[in-house]
């Protein structure tokens, strides 16, 4: 008996070290509950929209409310907490596109399909910039340029840059025919988002003796990701276009 006991002990163990392998590898294949397979999942399924342009918005507001996520601040270079005194305190028109050239830009993103791009160059100096597709987003379309305002994701008057397709985007105005909700059901058009411009506007840039009540870095972080957010943690402020 005692000469056996080593060999059982070794079938013993080879026994034990398969089903302990065969577990690990169940724990780390996709298909298993462990949380690598958990991890893959969320990466591969996080939500950017649906292919046709009409599913769940970023930060879970209604498609309309917010941007795609293509289109992200830009910040003008130019601009800074240092010398806000003189650049948009004193004014945007200096930054601001001409009609024509933001009317284009319009035009291109209705025209042209979520996930892809057109192209247009900068009137100044020739540059050609990439316009991301807007085209089957929260329904929009060619013919909707008269019910949309072509909105500077980051505005002007908070450091935003005037001429990137990349910082425009055709926000729902709000009209009778183009109601826009927040997740809360309140309104969310464009409107909306120009009462919180010019709610921030006045902290950055105040009249007369006042004090700056934000700085350059904290307004600009109120409109990413999700610029009703930040509207409806503030009290809804009340307002007019600052952009």
């Amino acid at each position: 008996m005692s000469r056996h006991l080593p060999r059982r002990a070794l079938v013993v163990s080879a026994v034990f070290a398969v089903l302990l392998a065969v577990l690990v590898g169940w724990q780390m294949y996709p298909g298993g509950s462990g949380t690598t397979g958990a991890g893959l999942r969320a990466a591969s399924s996080a939500p950017e929209g649906s292919s046709d342009g009409r599913g769940v918005a970023p930060a879970g507001e209604p498609p309309g409310v917010l941007p795609l996520p293509v289109t992200t601040p830009v910040r003008n270079p130019a601009v800074n907490d240092a010398n806000l005194s003189t650049t948009v305190c004193a004014g945007t028109k200096k930054y601001r596109p001409p009609v024509s050239y933001t009317d284009e830009v319009k035009q291109i993103e209705l025209s042209t399909p979520v996930g892809s791009f057109g192209q247009i160059a900068d009137p100044r100096s020739g540059q050609v910039y990439r316009v991301p597709g807007y085209r089957g987003y929260a329904g929009l379309g060619p013919s909707d340029a008269d019910r949309v305002e072509l909105d500077h994701f980051l505005p002007l008057s908070d450091g935003g840059e005037g001429y990137d397709p990349t910082n425009l985007w055709p926000e729902i105005g709000g009209t009778a025919d183009a109601p826009l909700a927040g997740a809360d059901g309140q309104p969310a058009n464009s409107r909306v988002k120009d009462a919180l411009e010019d709610y921030v506007y006045r902290r950055l840039c105040p009249h007369g003796s006042a004090h700056r009540q934000m700085t350059l870095a904290q307004a600009q972080a109120l409109y990413e990701p999700d610029w009703y957010a930040s509207y409806v943690r503030l009290g809804r402020p009340g307002g007019s276009n600052s952009d």
